[in-house]
């Protein structure tokens, strides 16, 4: 039994040792999406032709903001009953006239979207024991989102809608009609803020500020406070509603090479 266990062994001791002397004095590579481990002096490794190099990375961020032109405001109708035709049956009724008060304030047709419609069924539990009491309720909800582009009669639309059977508003968002426009401004402001921070880096270091090898960006449109409003009967008040200014933010980070 020895000899064979020699014979097996020997072959795979002989693999180790060529697979260690191969590999000294080798520079260090990475494959398509291998994790990158930090070098010493202070720098940011990046890959550049599969080798690990030093650089220096820098952040920038731009906030535009930009006058509201248009509010998209979300309604809808959430109702429960016994009967599911009957629940189904108002919530219809009461989303097709508050779509009609939309519209009575100028919100055009093709600035009306349904955003969800749902029919569910819904159990009953007892609120002592936490168990199922074997009976159920029908669940039905409507939603539609409306762009309304004169932001005066912002207030007026929330209470007209109300007023006329919706019993839930769950956005009011503020907007422009091409927000593109400002992203790139922002990302343009936020590239030249991280090239001023690391000219600023590479001066106070003494180093020489080479070509950018690595970009990556964030950011987004801010959200809007939701606005919720129960309908109580009777007359519905126009709430006051102020837009602000609409805004975007970009950051983006930046890696330069150290020559």
């Amino acid at each position: 039994m020895k000899p064979k266990f020699w014979l097996i062994a020997l072959p795979i001791l002989l693999m180790l040792v060529a697979s260690a002397c191969g590999q000294a004095g080798a520079s260090p590579t990475l494959a398509a999406g291998e994790p990158v481990r930090a070098l010493g002096g202070g720098g940011i490794p990046y890959v550049s032709a599969g080798t690990i190099t030093q650089g220096v990375v820098a952040t920038g961020t731009a906030t535009v903001s930009a006058e509201p032109e248009i509010v998209q405001v979300v309604f809808g109708v959430d109702l429960r009953g016994d009967d599911p035709a009957a629940v189904v049956n108002e919530a219809a009724q009461k989303i097709n006239r508050a779509i009609a008060a939309a519209r009575g304030l100028g919100v055009a047709e093709k600035d009306i979207q349904t955003t969800s419609y749902n029919v569910w069924v819904e159990s009953l539990y007892d609120p002592q024991t936490g168990q199922p009491t074997g009976e159920v309720v029908y669940r039905a909800s409507h939603y539609v989102m409306a762009t309304l582009r004169d932001l005066g009669k912002t207030g007026d639309l929330l209470a007209a809608v109300v007023e006329a059977g919706a019993n839930s508003i769950s956005g009011v968002s503020f907007t422009v009609e091409n927000p593109d426009a400002l992203v790139k401004e922002a990302r343009q402001k936020a590239l030249e803020n991280a090239r001023a921070q690391a000219e600023q880096m590479a001066q106070v270091l003494g180093i020489a500020l080479g070509k950018p090898v690595l970009v990556s960006e964030g950011g987004g449109y801010p959200v809007a406070a939701a606005v919720r409003m129960e309908a109580g009967g009777g007359a519905v008040e126009a709430p006051s509603i102020a837009p602000g200014a609409f805004s975007v933010t970009v950051s983006v980070q930046v890696v330069y090479e150290i020559r």
